[in-house]
């Protein structure tokens, strides 16, 4: 079975180590969860700065780093992982740098990308069809966003 389909047999939160790694591996490299599955995932009761501080390791043990750099005290509170060694990674790892070698390559490599281009050009079509739905349901319900 490959990771993907890993992801795609368990259905709701991650529940180990090994399952969140599974997740955000199967969501190409990105996954956003609550600080409270990240707690439940290490058993602990609290947010407190030590656990926090153990969560990260933990994290970074299976593979994943996390924004923000600091995990958030408070359960309610979303944290974007990314998985190490991936474009995401580089780029996160490229702006906490600073002005490094490292961090240019990454955001060189960026712009250069034809995917980003493809990006953009759905960007702009997506803006372009938001703005024309925007002015046709003025009425018929509340603003799109």
């Amino acid at each position: 079975m490959t990771e993907a389909q890993a992801v795609d047999a368990w259905s709701g939160s991650p529940i180990s180590w090994e399952e969140l790694r599974t997740a955000v591996v199967g969501n190409n490299g990105v996954y956003r969860i609550d600080m409270a599955v990240l707690r439940e995932i290490g058993g602990y009761g609290r947010l407190g700065t030590n656990v926090r501080q153990i969560l990260s390791r933990k994290l970074a043990g299976v593979g994943l780093g996390h924004l923000p750099a600091e995990l958030p005290s408070y359960q309610d509170k979303q944290v974007l992982l990314y998985q190490y060694g991936t474009p995401a990674a580089e780029i996160v790892e490229a702006l906490s740098e600073g002005a490094t070698d490292g961090a240019e390559a990454a955001l060189l490599r960026l712009n250069s990308s034809q995917d980003l281009a493809k990006v953009r050009d759905a960007s702009i079509k997506a803006v372009e069809l938001l703005s024309i739905l925007s002015e046709r349901c003025k009425d018929c319900m509340g603003p799109l966003h």
